[in-house]
């Protein structure tokens, strides 16, 4: 992993996979996103997905606080993450998060963030690494 200035020793974190809110889908769906959670002290959740030609997208779901900053690395798959990595926040409107670039979280509640293959890249499919930093 790149300095992201954190030792790993900090993580701290569960991934919960299933429906979210009862739904019969596939988890990493955009109806179904894999939830993150942060265990109590810590900083950091670190998380892996899958992106290919059948599922570009893979979205993971976070609970935060509104004023907390957020910093998102990724490692592998071929993701396209410039000019930003999208994010949707509690009320539903639209932004996009650089990595490794510090970014203020807006309002307090769910966030889903959606990982995307660079199909315009060469191997834009694989496995990926997710670390997402909140303070």
């Amino acid at each position: 992993m790149r300095s992201i200035g954190l030792s790993l020793s900090v993580l701290a974190a569960a991934v919960i996979w299933g429906p979210a809110q009862g739904q019969a889908c596939t988890p990493c769906e955009e109806a179904c996103p894999v939830v993150l959670k942060m265990a109590p002290g810590s900083r950091l959740i670190e998380a892996a997905g899958f992106v290919s030609g059948e599922h570009p997208d893979f979205y993971f779901k976070f609970d935060a606080r509104g004023g907390q900053k957020l910093i998102i690395h990724t490692e592998g798959g071929g993701l396209k993450t410039g000019p930003g990595i999208p994010i949707t926040a509690p009320n539903g409107t639209q932004d996009a998060v650089d990595e490794d670039t510090p970014y203020t979280l807006p309002a307090s509640g769910d966030y889903v963030i959606q990982m995307h293959a660079n199909t315009m890249s060469e191997g834009p499919f694989g496995r990926f690494k997710l670390f997402l930093i909140i303070d």
